[in-house]
Parts: structure tokens; C-alpha cells; sequence
């Protein structure tokens, strides 16, 4: 099979006809540095699991870029609420560096929902996952320190630093560059 059902596989073992017909929705990308998987404005059609790689989710506040998280490696990246709504998109989805994605269009996946119930009971069980991946990241701004903040990320992509500038990570965890700095040092 391929890598994305693999990983699928883990969170429910998916019959044969199950998993091909998921395999027949997706598409591999090899995607390179500074890709654009998303444009605010526009409205997002598809998601992406990260097999290799790593994706920032951004948006524009004053002027500035803001980093409202990161997706790497068996995680999946998009922008949900215009993906359910189809409502155009607050947010942009970059590729930070050289990665490998499985593609995936909304449209194409509920004709697979009707006619295998187990894979969307795995669809509801990668929802709530995210779902609480983002119920995290409103508990850390609500009840962490920036450098409790700065010390769960390192655990949920620990070589991080090698592969995102300091100013997204600074952006992400809503704190300037330089107090970044002063966090690293006290390391």
C-alpha cells in the first residue's frame, strides 16, 4: 500500500477494500521549500498528512505574519473550518522545507464515507485527534508561561529549530524573537 494508509492502519485496521479505496483518492506530492498549499482568501478543497516534511499555518494580523502552528511529520495539515464551510480561508499553508505529502480532496472522501463505515469512524477519530491537538494550543496560551509554551513544542517536534526560522517559532509561540532568544539561553 502506501505510507498514509500504513499510518491509518495504526489508528484503525482498515479492510483491504477500505484501504484501496482510500489509496485511489490520494495523491503523493513531492512538494519543495516555500510551496503554497493554501492562499488566504482562497477555499481550502483538500488535506494533507505529512509523510516527510514539515507545514506552517499562517495568517496576516497589522501587517505581519502570524504563526498559529506547525504540522510535521504524521500529522495532517489544513484549514478545517474553511474545508467544512466552504468559506474562503483566513489562513495560508506553507511548505517550510523539501517534504513529502499525501493529497487528499474533501469531495472525492464522502462517496468512500457511504460506502465504507469504518473509515468514517477513522475520520471522526482524526478530527477529534485534531480537535484536541487545538484544544492544546488554547490550553497553553490560556495556562503556560511562553517558555512552558517554547518547552511543549520542543517535545512535539523536537528538532524544531534545525528546520523553522526562530521568528516563526517566536510568531507560534506569541512572543517576540528576542524574548525567544533569552528563553533559548537559559537552556
Amino acid at each position: 500500500m502506501n505510507y498514509f494508509i500504513d499510518y491509518l492502519n495504526q489508528i484503525v485496521p482498515l479492510p483491504e477494500k477500505s484501504a484501496s479505496a482510500i489509496n485511489e483518492i490520494t495523491v503523493r506530492r513531492k512538494l519543495s521549500l516555500h510551496t503554497s498549499l493554501l492562499r488566504n482568501g482562497d477555499v481550502c478543497r483538500e488535506f494533507h498528512f505529512i509523510e516527510k516534511g514539515i507545514a506552517r499555518v499562517f495568517y496576516y494580523k497589522d501587517g505581519k505574519e502570524v504563526t498559529a502552528w506547525f504540522a510535521a511529520e504524521n500529522q495532517i495539515v489544513s484549514a478545517i473550518d474553511s474545508l467544512f464551510t466552504g468559506q474562503p480561508s483566513l489562513y495560508n499553508i506553507e511548505i517550510l522545507e523539501d517534504s513529502t505529502v499525501w493529497s487528499l480532496q474533501y469531495n472525492k472522501i464522502e462517496p468512500v464515507f457511504q460506502g465504507h463505515p469504518i473509515v468514517e469512524r477513522l475520520g471522526r477519530l482524526l478530527i477529534t485527534k485534531n480537535y484536541l491537538l487545538l484544544d492544546e494550543r488554547m490550553k497553553l496560551f490560556a495556562f503556560c508561561t511562553a517558555e512552558e509554551r517554547y518547552e511543549r513544542l520542543l517535545l512535539q517536534i523536537p528538532d524544531i529549530l534545525q528546520r523553522v526560522k526562530l521568528g516563526q517559532i517566536a510568531s507560534y509561540l506569541g512572543i517576540s524573537q528576542e524574548h525567544l532568544s533569552r528563553i533559548r539561553g537559559r537552556k
